[in-house]
């Protein structure tokens, strides 16, 4: 393992012995997360895509059967594949080279300095980028795809997750020594310089290895270097993130006699937001037109892969993880959330729609429920639910400075249906010919005449002492607003027509999302307020379905207020 570094450094040293060591260029990069990357020795001939891939393709193939997917035998028989991961420098010189191609201005430039081929003609290039190994060896860790939207948007039944192998625990930084030299006698040490500036760039805006749109391979570099510049016509958008969380987990989840490992995952966010943008498409388009969209938004990997457009990188913070200080047991996680794609998309597309995501429910396990306490089945106590919060940074208008401002929507129905109306008109402008309004599949659908959107009074107290990380109230009746009282009635609690049943073999997720936000109404005194999102999922006010007589409940809730969406006829 320590010959990659060593042979690295022995390079360095003949340069330098040469007297030509502005011929190479050395620096330390950090992996923030996983990366999806290559490994010594390679079990199945590949090098760019990680050698995690023992399991072979993601269907089952001749010789490549499903269960080697399993995600449950694979934690229990080899959770650490014994192979030592790095980056190949072929690896670093394609992303320099994607890095490149959207810059017109200095493709000339790449082809000289990087080669190029054109038809039967090969024309070498001038550096060599030789491979980045860890400073510490690193072992490629057990890791999960984990398919939601038929589950999550389509209510077809629990998905099977998937299990792949990543460099990296998911844990720790991962510090690489990456290095590129000039052939002598070809290359000056101007050019070795410039090349050197382009993999600086590469690296800390895409990161490495293969799925960096969700977040893997992210990186940062050890030293000084400018900031990252998009690539053109692309925006990018930062949020400060604060999530309370009764747990989030990886492929090393809770079950019976194991406790599992608590795991926050870029994956999560990017699940998170590609499930809330399918939910609006569907508003708006057939189908399989919003399922096209949605890959070219995301991306797609099966049946044949495509690489999206938007891009997600999480950050994580000082606080992370962190337990609070009675029982039952929640977790908190502070970092930021990076989100960048063309700017049309990003702006009138993709943020809107967070707008409206993060006012209905959180991240990850439990997203559709405020955190809370939950008498489980056996008597104990248990935590549910999240609470998520995004800030971002705006220009005071009075001091001209910025500040941190929560983003999200007033509570008013005129923000609700402008904010919706424009991103409508924008998907209108963006694909017109995908354009359909009015569909209604049997889905979670976001739109006005497939969902409703209720403010409903109380709880009274925010039931989560956040400063000091602990429950401030334990009654587990008192942890809950008008809303959760009435999901929790008999005739809706683990319905799957309504409330779904997380606690059964069979799980149904629920039709409806329970946010709390901390806005205090006045006019009943409480300090907190809860917003009812139900998604009506092919029924309608006048239908004769638990869903209908939900909304009817929900309606007839002494000051509930209806901003967005359907709601029953006039009594």
């Amino acid at each position: 393992m320590y010959a990659g570094n060593q042979l690295i450094q022995l390079l360095q040293k003949q340069h330098q012995a040469r007297g030509n060591s502005d011929l190479f260029q050395i620096g330390t990069f950090t992996i923030q997360w996983r990366a999806k990357v290559g490994s010594f020795p390679h079990p199945d001939g590949e090098t760019i895509v990680s050698a995690g891939e023992p399991c072979g393709a993601w269907r089952p193939r001749q010789g490549r059967p499903e269960d080697k997917r399993n995600v449950e035998k694979n934690l229990q028989e080899l959770p650490t594949l014994p192979l030592n991961g790095y980056i190949p420098g072929s690896g670093i010189r394609g992303l320099v080279r994607s890095w490149a191609k959207q810059r017109p201005q200095i493709q000339q430039r790449m082809r000289e300095l990087l080669g190029y081929q054109q038809d039967n003609t090969i024309s070498a290039g001038k550096i060599e980028f030789l491979d980045a190994w860890p400073k510490e060896p690193t072992k490629l860790t057990l890791d999960i795809v984990n398919p939601q939207e038929p589950f999550q948007v389509f209510h077809e039944g629990q998905s099977t997750p998937l299990s792949f192998y990543a460099l990296g625990d998911g844990e720790n930084t991962i510090e690489l020594t990456v290095a590129i030299r000039g052939i002598p006698g070809k290359a000056n040490a101007a050019e070795v310089a410039e090349v050197w500036g382009w993999v600086q760039q590469a690296l800390t805006l895409y990161g490495v290895g293969s799925r960096t749109a969700s977040g893997y391979g992210a990186m940062i570099a050890s030293h000084d270097i400018s900031k990252p510049t998009l690539d053109p016509n692309y925006a990018g958008k930062t949020f400060d993130f604060s999530l309370y969380s009764q747990g989030c987990y990886g492929a090393d989840s809770p079950r019976p006699g194991h406790s599992g490992e608590v795991e926050l995952r870029p994956s999560h966010w990017r699940g998170w937001l590609r499930s809330w943008v399918l939910r609006f498409l569907l508003g708006v388009m057939s189908e399989v037109n919003a399922k096209k969209t949605l890959g070219e938004l995301f991306g797609v990997l099966e049946p044949d892969s495509f690489k999206g457009c938007v891009k997600i990188q999480m950050i994580k913070g000082e606080i992370w993880g962190e337990i609070s200080n009675n029982q039952p047991k929640f977790y908190t996680w502070k970092g930021k959330l990076q989100i960048s794609a063309p700017k049309d998309i990003l702006s009138k597309i993709i943020l809107p729609v967070i707008r409206f995501a993060v006012m209905v429910g959180g991240v990850g396990r439990g997203w559709r429920r405020p955190l809370h306490i939950f008498v489980m089945n056996n008597g104990r106590d248990a935590a549910r639910g999240t609470y998520l919060s995004l800030t971002h940074q705006v220009k005071n208008p009075d001091t001209q400075r910025m500040q941190n401002k929560l983003y999200g929507l007033g509570l008013n129905q005129s923000a609700w249906t402008k904010t919706y109306q424009d991103w409508l008109n924008a998907v209108q402008v963006q694909w017109p010919n995908r354009f359909s309004q009015g569909q209604n599949p049997k889905a979670e659908v976001f739109s006005p005449t497939t969902c409703a959107v209720y403010i409903l009074p109380d709880p009274d107290e925010e039931p989560v002492d956040k400063e000091n990380q602990e429950w401030s109230l334990t009654n587990p009746v008192n942890t809950r607003g008008c809303g959760m009282n009435l999901i929790y009635q008999p005739k809706y609690k683990r319905k799957s027509d309504v409330g779904g049943d997380a606690g059964n073999g069979n799980a149904h997720c629920s039709w409806a999302s329970i946010k709390r936000v901390n806005v205090s109404n006045k006019s009943v005194g409480s300090k907190c307020q809860e917003v009812v999102c139900l998604f009506m999922g092919g029924q309608t006010p006048l239908s004769t379905h638990l869903r209908t007589d939900f909304l009817k409940e929900l309606a007839k809730i002494l000051d509930a207020v209806h901003i967005f969406g359907v709601q029953p006829p006039s009594s």
